[in-house]
């Protein structure tokens, strides 16, 4: 009986730990490598964002319109950003060059269009900002590293400078 008692807690205990694992992983942006190529985000020639975000999502994934949600409502209040949405089921080519093993992905490119950040899962907003506005594009420091404070004072001066 106490053998069948600390196994089913020993289960309890190992899922738990899982779990705050997965939540701490989930969402949270890493520094990416590459470039993205303008066809491939169906960008003109011209076009000269100051920043991209590009959401991979799926057809049935729920989470993919939470990203798909937050990521407009940031590009209409940050200027210069441009939103690129790829379904990267009908487009593996795509998820593959870009190795998308997951939906949503999101990453934030620069206006060069070199990949600064990726995420899967779903970052929160303000994950989402930090990454985006972080104090200087040049440093790139972690989002998680930003203060509130700084992200405010980035925003102000890219929509007054």
């Amino acid at each position: 009986m106490i053998l069948r008692v600390a196994i089913v807690l020993g289960f309890a205990v190992a899922a738990a730990l899982f779990t705050l694992w997965w939540r701490r992983r989930e969402g949270r942006f890493t520094e990416g490598h590459g470039r993205f190529d303008r066809a491939d985000l169906g960008l003109e020639r011209r076009a000269r964002p100051a920043a991209v975000l590009v959401e991979f999502w799926g057809e049935h994934c729920a989470p993919c319109g939470i990203v798909q949600k937050r990521i407009e409502k940031i590009a209409e209040e940050v200027p210069g950003v441009t939103v690129a949405s790829i379904d990267a089921g009908a487009r593996l080519d795509l998820a593959e060059r870009y190795d998308v093993k997951r939906v949503p992905t999101l990453f934030v490119a620069d206006e060069d269009l070199r990949i600064i950040w990726r995420a899967s899962g779903v970052p929160s907003e303000d994950a989402i900002m930090r990454a985006l506005l972080g104090p200087d594009w040049a440093g790139r420091p972690h989002p998680e590293s930003i203060t509130d404070d700084e992200i405010r004072r980035a925003a102000s001066e890219r929509v007054t400078g």
